[in-house]
């Protein structure tokens, strides 16, 4: 029989649970980085507004009509 005693036993458990808080550490470490560097997501543009933005900035249209059509397509 091997002479092991309970204060070896103890000692391998300790170590071997300091690895796993150690890799359980280095993954949420790992997640939370990746999550910071994800680009922040934009909200999709109405390729409409971008127009009538557009029209209106270039004088093609007045302000009335610029806050009529505003209203038809944000459906106001």
């Amino acid at each position: 029989m091997s002479n092991v005693g309970l204060a070896e036993i103890t000692i391998v458990i300790a170590i071997l649970g300091v690895f796993v808080l150690l890799g359980l550490a280095v993954i949420v470490l790992l997640t939370w980085l990746f999550q910071r560097t994800q680009p922040a997501t934009t909200p999709p543009r109405d390729p409409a507004l971008d127009d009538l933005r557009t029209r209106f900035a270039r004088g093609e249209i007045d302000e009335a009509e610029y806050r009529r059509l505003l209203a038809i397509l944000q459906g106001s």
